[in-house]
Parts: structure tokens; C-alpha cells; sequence
């Protein structure tokens, strides 16, 4: 399993954050990793100083030509052995462009088919979308980090994406498998730790040990473009993506 998005159908749940921390942390561990940023927002390319590729990501998407791909599409990092695959706002006109071809719900699964040898592993930055780009993520998929905001409606999003993903499974005969549940933002309340354990009797093994804290150096460190991880790593969040990183590690067999 070399595959993994970091999907939620909520937004706001730290899906980019923990995205660009795990692929920090999968690197510094002698992983050769590939971020693909799916979220036309295209923050995964600046919390790394990416400029923007030569190519767009819907070309790439739309024509499949992975021609000159490390050069002109596929960028180095300050970090050695990642590398990004940069989204622009392009990406939001997707469905549009491919409304009419058959083949439309696997645009991504055959780009990554095409440049999977060249890496162990691959993280997929997803948006809070229901539309043609989420179906092209889960398809494209072999496992799926799910973050999970310690807060009510954290819960109740968590309930959306169990049945999304269910409901890709029948249409499709096919869903990609839940390597864990994240919890994040996590402190110290009363209410947050009966959410944690409503959480953990809910879905049992399937939340991770490891859980995300609330940390402002979270904040800091992506205001100089950077993550965590790199700025503050005695930090309590950076500790906890590093942990998390071997957790998961261990949970895929890599």
C-alpha cells in the first residue's frame, strides 16, 4: 500500500496540515514520497516555496501525457526525496473538461499508475468536495488517512465520509482501505477528551494511537511557508506528527 490520501468530506478537519507533515516526515526517514495536491487552493506548493509548474495539473489529468513529468510538472522540495506535485485553480474546472468522457472517474488513478514506480509513496492532498475530484481520489486510492476534528460536527462529518466511501464501494465495486482516523486538535477538556472516546467506541482500532494536539506552533510554522515538523521539532505537534508518521509506517507495511 504506497497510495494514501488524506480525505475528509469536511473541510477545515487539517487534511493539508497533516498531508505536509507525514510527507516531512515519510522523507526524513529515507522515503522517496510524492505529494499530489488535489485542492485547487494549491497550498500544498506554498508551504514547501514551490513555484508553479511549467504544466497545469488539469492538463495533465485531461491528456495523460506524462512526458517530461519530473521536469516540468513534479517539483524538488527544500526537503531531500519529496517532492510535489503543485494544484492551481485550474483544477476547478475538472469536472467540467471531462463531463463527457467515460473514463472520467479515473483520470487521477491512471496519471498515478503511470509515475507509481517512481516513488514509495505517494500522499494525496484532498478537498472538502463531493464532486468528480473526490470519486477520482477514492478510486485512485489504495488507503485513506481520515482527520478527524475533535469537535461535534467533527464527529458528525466523520459519519458523512464513512457513508461516502460506502456508497463508492457499490457503485463501484471498490473502495480504498481505512488505515486509520486521526484525531486532531485535540486538548485537554472535558469535551474533548468524552468526543476522543466517543470516537474510540465508535471505530475501536481504527482510530490511531497516536492523536493530533492543538499547538500553536502549528500556526507559526506555515506562516513562514514551512511545517512544523521542520520549524518547531521538539514541539508537542511535531512529536505527534512524527509518531503518527511511524504509526502509519507500521500500519502499511512499507
Amino acid at each position: 500500500m504506497k497510495v494514501i490520501s488524506i480525505f475528509s468530506e469536511k473541510g477545515g478537519v487539517g487534511k493539508t496540515t497533516i498531508a505536509t507533515n507525514l510527507a516531512v516526515s515519510f522523507a526524513r526517514k529515507d522515503y522517496k514520497t510524492l505529494i499530489i495536491d488535489m485542492d485547487p487552493q494549491g497550498h500544498v506548493a506554498k508551504l514547501f516555496g514551490v513555484e508553479p509548474a511549467k504544466r497545469r495539473i488539469l492538463e495533465l489529468l485531461l491528456k495523460g501525457n506524462i512526458q517530461n513529468i519530473q521536469n516540468e510538472v513534479i517539483k524538488g522540495t527544500r526537503i531531500q526525496k519529496l517532492f510535489v506535485l503543485p494544484s492551481d485553480w485550474s483544477l476547478a474546472d475538472f469536472t467540467v473538461n471531462v463531463a463527457r468522457d467515460p473514463t472520467r472517474h479515473l483520470k487521477l488513478k491512471i496519471l498515478i499508475n503511470n509515475i507509481k514506480d517512481m516513488f514509495d509513496v505517494i500522499l494525496i492532498d484532498s478537498p472538502p468536495s463531493l464532486e468528480l475530484i473526490t470519486l477520482n481520489i477514492l478510486l485512485a486510492s489504495e488507503g485513506l488517512i481520515i482527520p478527524v476534528a475533535l469537535t461535534y460536527l467533527g464527529l458528525v462529518g466523520t459519519a458523512s465520509t464513512i457513508k461516502i466511501i460506502s456508497q463508492t464501494k457499490k457503485a463501484f465495486n471498490y473502495s480504498p482501505g481505512i488505515i486509520a482516523f486521526v484525531p486532531n486538535f485535540y486538548d485537554d477538556s472535558p469535551f474533548t477528551k468524552e468526543l476522543l472516546s466517543r470516537l474510540r467506541e465508535k471505530l475501536g482500532k481504527l482510530v490511531s494511537k497516536t492523536i493530533i494536539h492543538k499547538d500553536y506552533e502549528i500556526d507559526k510554522s506555515q506562516s513562514y511557508s514551512a511545517t512544523v515538523v521542520e520549524v518547531s521539532p521538539e514541539s508537542v505537534a511535531a512529536k505527534d506528527f512524527e509518531n503518527l508518521a511511524d504509526e502509519i509506517i507500521l500500519k502499511i507495511g512499507i
